[in-house]
């Protein structure tokens, strides 16, 4: 029997931690997405995010971080239309509500961030229905997930 493949949306910072650690939770789940394990989704926002965050705070990784796109080859959600966006825009600012509403629409199993201050919140994980996790209980998961196949 196949694994199945869970789709882990990636908020922008656990992918700049997993860019800039070569160890640590997020760092293995980049490492899981390469391999395939799991399916990276990203949206739009998150992509525009990376890159400027990157070159204002982390300019030595900017290449480092263009070659991991091209290995890692994400899912890239669509940033979300207005009248979509208007129920998270009540609860989050605007970047981090159109990141959130994007996995919502993307329909992933899982959204990891290091974000816990926004995106666990009280009210937050009423807006989806995935789990919103830190890496480390990302990895739990996809332990949790895989453990019936690894006989």
């Amino acid at each position: 029997m196949a694994i199945p493949q869970y789709r882990f949306f990636f908020d922008t910072s656990v992918y700049i931690a997993g860019l800039r650690s070569p160890d640590g939770a997020a760092r293995e789940l980049l490492r899981l997405s390469e391999v395939q394990l799991i399916r990276m989704v990203v949206s739009e926002e998150v992509v525009t995010e990376v890159d400027r965050v990157t070159a204002e705070k982390f300019p030595h990784l900017v290449q480092q971080s263009r070659q991991f796109w091209k290995d890692l080859s994400p899912e890239i959600a669509p940033n979300p239309g207005a009248h979509q966006l208007q129920p998270f825009l009540q609860k989050l600012v605007k970047g981090d509500a159109l990141i959130l509403c994007a996995a919502s629409l993307a329909k992933v199993s899982t959204f990891v961030t290091w974000n816990t201050r926004d995106f666990m919140a009280r009210g937050i994980a009423s807006l989806v229905d995935f789990p919103i996790v830190v890496p480390a209980d990302g990895l739990g998961l996809i332990r949790k997930w895989i453990e019936p196949f690894s006989d």
